[in-house]
């Protein structure tokens, strides 16, 4: 499908990079907004970073149906997951053009409605470790509160993001 398509169309909250415990509904509210002036454009790292049980594609790896620059060639028929998913860049006006996730390799988005979650494309796994992603994810912790948990997911591996600093999964 093309990009105009793609514009055109959003998707919306949490396919989660590996198995899900949510319930398939849990993000069936009402679909958020879309930021001002942004959308996919030719990103597909999404389709690439995130798993997607109905078409039994892991996380991390490319989707089948993806041309790369161009978006989803089955987009009209894609599965509830995809339709359902849209990135934190898509949502936050103030998330710059150098956190877009086809620039920065991270994508932000909301899991169960609770966490942020930054996964972290395996082809750059320092991503997350940039400068402005760092900014970012402080930025994060900062303003979401202590009820609020900020995840950083690599292939492999998983970072909680605190306002003290960031500890792996495994030791928190």
């Amino acid at each position: 499908m093309g990009e105009a398509k793609r514009k055109k169309e959003s998707r919306a909250a949490a396919a989660v990079p590996s198995g899900s415990d949510f319930p398939e509904d849990w993000n069936a509210g009402a679909m958020p907004s879309l930021a001002p002036g942004k959308t996919c454009g030719s990103c597909t790292m999404c389709c690439k970073l995130m798993g997607i049980a109905e078409l039994k594609k892991p996380a991390w790896t490319q989707c089948v149906h993806v041309a790369p620059g161009i978006g989803c060639n089955i987009y009209p028929d894609r599965p509830r997951s995809c339709r359902q998913f849209i990135c934190g860049w898509l949502l936050d006006p103030g998330m710059g053009p150098e956190l877009k996730p086809d620039k920065c390799h991270v994508i932000f988005h909301q899991q169960s409605g609770q966490n942020i979650v930054a996964t972290c494309d395996a082809d750059h796994p320092n991503a997350w470790r940039e400068p402005n992603v760092l900014e970012f994810l402080r930025h994060l912790v900062v303003s979401l509160g202590p009820s609020r948990k900020v995840i950083v997911m690599e292939k492999g591996r998983v970072w909680y993001v605190t306002k003290d600093g960031i500890v792996p999964a495994d030791s928190a």
